[in-house]
């Protein structure tokens, strides 16, 4: 989790801004073999830190690299230290960076159409576009607005695994999977985790990763909450995949001109 801030955590939706219910589409560019897609509902006043991780468990990245939207005029909203050292190491006026700590989805996004970049792993560039497909209200029941939610609806395909080299980089393990007498057939096989399907996308799986997440923020907001001290404020664990053998990144990579 890289909602790194020395204060205590925000909580996940900015109440002081007006909320409405957005229905969106992250898709994952790039990718011709097929398309990487999830439908998703949720309030516009969501933080982006905090939209960010719920991203990262919807198309089920394991979330161990940083992340970072990029909005239509170029501006881009990352983690707290990640700005900290853009602030460092680039002149003011080259590009705007964010703390997306202080901005919502709804500050970005207003009306239907509107887009905007999500990029996870800034060595690989993952690239997404999230799209805002439909605005609504929120209904009142007996004068009482329904709790905030943040809702997973749909989706297609497996995400890349994490540290594949890039869109290039997955392909190229697709082709190579594809044949049994490839040279680098087994060594993916024995990277990848046991059951690894590209075409398989379970919506209760990634349901069940942002509860968990939603359950973490909670629990540590509450014990922050309650003045422990900062050595003693607990993250939740992030099982870390084995790196992908550099020889296996160098042959992904090979003959993609330098894109990423």
């Amino acid at each position: 989790m890289i909602i790194d801030t020395d204060r205590i955590l925000p909580s996940i939706y900015d109440e002081t801004k007006p909320r409405k219910k957005y229905v969106l589409r992250l898709e994952l560019d790039g990718s011709a073999e097929f398309k990487i897609w999830r439908g998703i509902i949720c309030p516009s006043n969501i933080r982006l830190s905090y939209l960010s991780e719920f991203l990262v468990r919807t198309m089920g990245w394991i979330g161990y690299h940083e992340h970072q939207f990029t909005d239509k005029d170029g501006a881009e909203y990352l983690s707290t230290s990640a700005k900290e050292a853009c602030d460092e190491d680039f002149a003011p006026g080259e590009i705007e960076y964010y703390d997306f700590n202080d901005w919502t989805l709804g500050d970005l996004l207003k009306k239907k159409g509107d887009q905007m970049t999500w990029t996870y792993d800034l060595g690989d560039s993952f690239t997404h576009t999230l799209t805002l497909r439909e605005v609504h209200r929120y209904m009142r029941r007996n004068g009482v607005a329904p709790d905030p939610e943040y809702c997973i609806t749909g989706g297609e395909n497996s995400c890349p695994p994490d540290d594949v080299g890039g869109i290039y980089g997955y392909e190229h393990m697709l082709e190579v999977l594809q044949n049994p007498d490839d040279e680098e057939y087994q060594e993916y096989k024995d990277w990848l985790p046991d059951g690894f399907d590209p075409k398989r996308f379970n919506i209760h799986d990634a349901r069940l990763r942002v509860w968990d997440f939603e359950r973490s923020v909670e629990t540590i907001r509450m014990r922050m909450e309650d003045a422990i001290p900062p050595e003693m404020r607990p993250l939740p664990p992030m099982k870390r995949q084995q790196t992908m053998p550099r020889k296996l990144r160098a042959r992904a990579a090979a003959g993609t001109d330098g894109e990423n």
